[in-house]
């Protein structure tokens, strides 16, 4: 977990900075009413036995929290107000995560933004603050006041941009992985991107095409292909759930010339099936294997590439990273994406859920696929309900 608070601490400078140009939220100087408040939070039962299970593998608990005497003298309580739904989540979840291990009985974490309802005298954050950091699956959590940022607010962009287009897990991670880890894609290429529809993906693929590239997206099902195609607009769409074709087959069709780029978010099968189709000096992007994510990780589980020795024979190179590794260059991806964003290159899709008791369905739906876009759960506020939407 520490990994992932000081990608958002070294974070918190650029965006202190963006927020004082642009519009930065009002503090208020007035607390709630009471000090003390009813928290409710999910928190890890048990590790998943292979697939997350929402029913068996978290519990939902409710504890009444003196803010007052809970409270450190550097802390700050925030009321979680939305909360990001990302893969690394699941990860955690096991005894060997490579981000850290929840333990038992523990909050199960996840990335978001609140506001500011009680600090410690030591905590040089002012009440009604609206901040983002790592806060938990909960509807109050109390934190660090050195690892929380005051929250980002860009013209002309949603509120919720940081944890999105903007968030380091999602729309900076897929800016880092098409234009910073290999070269980039150009026009006359073509580029493959898997889970095309997901968070990461859907930036990464509109990404791709505003080079010029030719773009092919995979996802799973007639909606998410449907969705790449007409939403996004790109040159082409797989759908891994199709019956009647393989990826093999259906890349011979999409790919006649072969690939240039690889944008890989899922790995096993899929990935191998690409790699035989690459062309002489291509460039393989690994960001993530969700489909190795449910219980294979670090016990000698993972679906390795066997045509892994293609590489060698097309002189291609594939390189792996994470979002960390790319630090110095954030504030250059932050700027980068907010331009292609004014300029409607680039767009997030967002699928929202509403209050807390609904954190382990959405976390779910990254993994059954019912989710197009950013998933997110809006824990104090009122939004469209397992909704769609595109935010232009």
């Amino acid at each position: 977990m520490n990994i992932i608070i000081r990608w958002h601490h070294r974070l918190s400078l650029f965006y202190i900075l963006i927020s004082i140009m642009c519009n930065p939220t009002n503090a208020q100087t007035k607390s709630i009413s009471k000090n003390t408040v009813t928290n409710t939070k999910w928190i890890l039962k048990r590790r998943p036995q292979g697939v997350f299970d929402p029913e068996k593998d978290v519990q939902m608990v409710s504890e009444e929290m003196n803010m007052a005497t809970t409270c450190g003298d550097d802390e700050i309580v925030v009321q979680v107000d939305t909360l990001s739904v990302d893969a690394f989540i699941r990860t955690m979840l096991d005894a060997e995560a490579y981000h850290g291990a929840v333990d038992l009985g523990k909050t199960i974490p996840a990335l978001g933004y609140g506001k500011v309802v009680y600090a410690g005298k030591n905590a040089n954050k002012k009440i009604g603050t609206a901040v983002q950091c790592m806060l938990g699956a909960q509807a109050y959590a109390t934190v660090k006041a050195s690892e929380a940022f005051t929250k980002m607010d860009l013209p002309m962009m949603s509120p919720t941009a940081g944890l999105g287009l903007l968030g380091v897990t999602s729309g900076i991670t897929a800016y880092a992985g098409i234009f910073y880890v290999c070269k980039p894609p150009k026009k006359g290429d073509t580029v493959v991107i898997t889970a095309a529809a997901g968070a990461v993906g859907s930036i990464a693929a509109q990404l791709a095409k505003s080079t010029g590239a030719r773009v092919i997206g995979i996802a799973g099902g007639s909606r998410k292909n449907q969705y790449l195609v007409e939403e996004l607009k790109l040159d082409g769409s797989i759908d891994y759930k199709d019956s009647s074709k393989t990826v093999a087959e259906q890349l011979e069709e999409t790919c006649p010339n072969g690939i240039d780029f690889i944008y890989d978010n899922v790995g096993g099968q899929i990935l191998d099936d690409m790699l035989h189709k690459i062309n002489p000096n291509a460039r393989v992007v690994i960001c993530g294997a969700i489909s190795q994510y449910s219980g294979k990780l670090n016990k000698g589980l993972v679906q390795g590439p066997s045509n892994y020795l293609k590489l060698a024979e097309r002189g291609a190179t594939m390189k792996g990273f994470n979002v960390m590794q790319y630090l110095h260059k954030l504030l250059f991806a932050v700027f980068g994406m907010f331009w292609l964003h004014l300029r409607g290159k680039v767009t997030m899709n967002e699928h929202i859920e509403n209050g807390i008791e609904s954190f382990p369905k959405a976390l779910n739906h990254l993994f059954t696929g019912a989710s197009i876009g950013k998933c997110l759960v809006a824990v104090n506020s009122a939004r469209s309900a397992t909704a769609d939407k595109k935010l232009d």
